[in-house]
């Protein structure tokens, strides 16, 4: 199937259907706006956008990213491309218990794409920002590509929403050292709390580095070295620590 655009017709019918799952979730999706002349537009590029299963954040932004690269300067910034790629893989991305679809926020299909917070939270375009801009090594990101196309994490939150964060080597290395099981494939658990070494406290110090530091120019381990030693629970070198500058 080629991809199309929603127009604002469709945009808005796709939004009431959303809205009609919160009384009605057992609902046919409307997959006839995908092609209905008033609901949709061409592209201006061919892109196969035919629906299938995804098992994790990251093979959404592999598969996104590999199907953009007919038009990605164009694609990434169209607000109704997004939603129509939402709409044709709703089936499969959408959560569901005994036919009762739970599609969640309106933000996880709906990209607003002028507010990174909400921008970070759809479902396809969140996972394909963070691959696209760590597209030289997708594996420094895994902190926030691992897990369900559903499950987006704290983390995806506290970083994926800050441009300045999401794009910067150092902030997404150290996040996934921190964080990121590798032997398992997902993130460890118990990091939703705010106690020494959470993902919360990974955000405030940030913050506080960030008034000194130019956090783009430095390497995962030089930031690593800056943290408090309340993430050593999480990362714990061999080498000497430097006395950190924030406590």
């Amino acid at each position: 199937m080629l991809a199309r655009r929603l127009t604002a017709e469709g945009i808005a019918q796709f939004e009431s259907f959303l809205s009609s799952l919160k009384a009605e979730p057992s609902l046919d999706a409307p997959m006839e706006l995908l092609t209905g002349s008033l609901t949709s537009a061409p592209l201006d590029a061919e892109v196969d956008a035919e629906p299938r299963e995804f098992h994790s954040r990251l093979e959404v932004a592999e598969h996104v990213h590999r199907i953009l690269r007919m038009d990605a300067t164009n694609l990434r910034t169209d607000a109704g491309f997004w939603a129509w790629l939402s709409l044709c893989w709703f089936e499969t991305l959408c959560p569901s218990n005994h036919g009762r679809w739970q599609p969640g926020d309106r933000s996880r299909w709906i990209a607003d794409l002028e507010d990174p917070r909400k921008s970070c939270r759809h479902l396809l375009a969140g996972p394909y920002q963070v691959f696209r801009a760590h597209r030289d090594d997708p594996t420094r990101a895994m902190s926030l590509l691992c897990g369900s196309v559903q499950q987006q994490g704290l983390l995806v939150t506290l970083i994926a929403s800050r441009p300045s964060l999401v794009t910067c080597q150092a902030v997404v290395g150290a996040a996934t050292r921190l964080y990121y099981d590798s032997g398992k494939g997902r993130n460890r658990t118990g990091l939703s709390g705010k106690g020494p070494g959470s993902p919360r406290r990974f955000a405030d110090i940030l913050s506080q580095l960030d008034l000194t530091w130019d956090l783009h120019s430095l390497s995962t381990e030089e930031l690593l070295s800056l943290l408090p030693a309340e993430f050593d629970e999480f990362h714990r070198k061999s080498s000497p620590r430097q006395r950190p500058l924030i406590e």
